[in-house]
């Protein structure tokens, strides 16, 4: 099973850069670089050690409707209802290759999503998708790291950030530059299990979560473990799932069936990327 936190994070990495890319001067396979690794890094067969389950209250005796459940039972149940989720609110902190990544994003299984991410070095951007055009806006922190990774020089860095920080930027979908945020804005791969739950997970204490029970499953991964926790009470949902090792990282769902609003701010300035030919804005400025 592969580790959902390490997934997220190739498509939250693969989409930045595209970002980069649909933005300044093609250049570098960083992002392609960052899938090699995630992929190599999958968790351990099943024939692998499990970790011993946390201790505590509840600790190895489930709870609520889960009670009977083994931890792989569990876990079913809990892949199942996600990939059955239309619409939540996706929260994520980890690490690539040492790098902080950070992203808050409401999505649904159309493809539209709204939220903003963030990576150690490149600032900030603001998302917004809808099924038709894809809305940015970095702020400068972006636009310089954009600027740097490509090694622009420092007047050309300068006009891409006085002409676009903090400014929405618009392409359609259908435009092969926005490739890469269409990844991250999917619904399905953000809430995959990665497949057959390992026979050998365990379940550990019940905590709260948002105010909410969950149940603690634990998986033995390639280089540590990973804990889902799972709601006990109504359709059980992840609630939260977390790597931790050498690979470390945490994701938070919730909003489940809450609609994505795709508007603009009022009165935002846009400006339109299919309007500027194939250069893009660094070579526009």
């Amino acid at each position: 099973m592969r580790s959902r936190t390490i997934g997220v994070s190739v498509l939250t990495t693969t989409a930045l850069f595209g970002l980069t890319t649909a933005c300044a001067p093609v250049g570098g396979s960083k992002a392609a670089d960052i899938g090699r690794a995630a992929r190599a890094a999958a968790p351990a067969s099943a024939g692998a050690t499990p970790p011993p389950a946390a201790k505590g209250k509840g600790a190895g005796k489930g709870s609520g409707m889960l009670a009977d459940l083994s931890g792989a039972e569990i876990l079913s149940q809990a892949h199942e209802a996600m990939r059955k989720v239309e619409s939540a609110r996706v929260v994520a902190k980890m690490h690539e290759e040492g790098s902080p990544v950070e992203f808050d994003l409401t999505l649904d299984k159309k493809g539209s999503c709204k939220g903003a991410v963030r990576y150690d070095g490149m600032g900030k951007v603001d998302l917004i998708k809808s099924t038709d055009l894809i809305h940015f806006k970095g702020d400068a922190d972006y636009w310089r790291g954009t600027a740097a990774k490509e090694h622009a020089p420092k007047r050309q860095t300068e006009a891409m950030v006085t002409m676009l920080a903090d400014r929405w930027l618009k392409m359609p979908v259908s435009d092969a530059k926005a490739s890469a945020m269409k990844h991250l804005c999917d619904l399905d791969k953000l809430t995959d299990g990665g497949g057959r739950p390992n026979p050998l997970a365990r379940k550990g204490e019940t905590v709260t979560i948002d105010g909410k029970q969950a149940l603690a499953v634990v998986t033995a991964a390639k280089n540590g473990t990973e804990t889902d926790y799972i709601a006990t009470q109504g359709t059980p949902y992840v609630l939260k799932s977390t790597v931790s090792g050498d690979e470390t990282g945490e994701i938070l769902f919730s909003g489940f069936g809450t609609p994505v609003d795709t508007a603009l701010p009022e009165g935002a300035d846009v400006l339109d990327l299919s309007k500027l030919g194939d250069g893009g804005p660094a070579e526009t400025v």
